[in-house]
């Protein structure tokens, strides 16, 4: 069912970050670049003008300007209790929600060419790593099945990374974790696809 390794990490950042309802599928996030990426996604397969955007700006905060310009029709609204604008895009449409929720639920027979992909989206939604790209790799998940999927299909493709899976009772997640020893060469794997990872320093041996 997935098409692309495009397919592939928008599915990973869906799985990390997406909204559903019955009949609308779409992505929340404090990132623009994120948001604007899912966006340029949905392009691809709907006219702009079905796409929805709604933003939402605590007091002393700004919107980001160039994701606004994209889509000047943007509703937006006043919280509280929020640090950052957060921006939540979405379009109404039952069939790609559909095939979403089948390319999610055949994730263990994914093709190992969408694997780095579809990771580097989770990654992009739900993960961190430190500053030198080596110490605290991981991906949170709201529950062990996901995290267990995820560990089993990087370790198809990477059968000596060693990963672990702890549970924060306390923040009822799930983590991820690939060692120091490993990290670094993930995150080179994932770099060509991430935009968080994109952000950073390239990384060096």
């Amino acid at each position: 069912m997935i098409k692309s390794l495009n397919d592939a990490y928008m599915l990973g950042l869906w799985c990390a970050d997406g909204y559903h309802r019955t009949s609308s599928i779409g992505l929340s996030n404090i990132n623009p670049v994120l948001i604007s990426r899912f966006g340029e996604y949905l392009k691809r397969e709907f006219n702009s003008n079905r796409l929805k955007l709604r933003i939402y700006v605590p007091k002393g905060a700004a919107a980001d300007k160039k994701l606004i310009s994209k889509y000047p029709e943007a509703k937006f609204r006043k919280i509280k209790k929020a640090r950052h604008a957060a921006y939540h895009i979405y379009v109404n449409s039952r069939p790609l929600l559909r095939r979403f929720k089948l390319m999610r639920n055949t994730l263990t027979s994914m093709e190992k060419d969408f694997i780095i992909p579809y990771l580097a989206g989770r990654f992009d939604g739900d993960g961190s790593v430190n500053s030198n790209l080596k110490k605290d790799f991981r991906i949170v998940y709201g529950n062990r099945d996901e995290a267990e999927t995820d560990k089993n299909l990087l370790q198809q493709i990477r059968p000596s990374c060693k990963v672990s899976i702890y549970q924060y009772k306390s923040a009822r997640t799930y983590c991820l974790y690939v060692s120091q020893k490993n990290a670094l060469s993930l995150v080179k794997d994932l770099l060509p696809y991430s935009s968080n990872l994109q952000k950073v320093t390239t990384p060096t041996p």
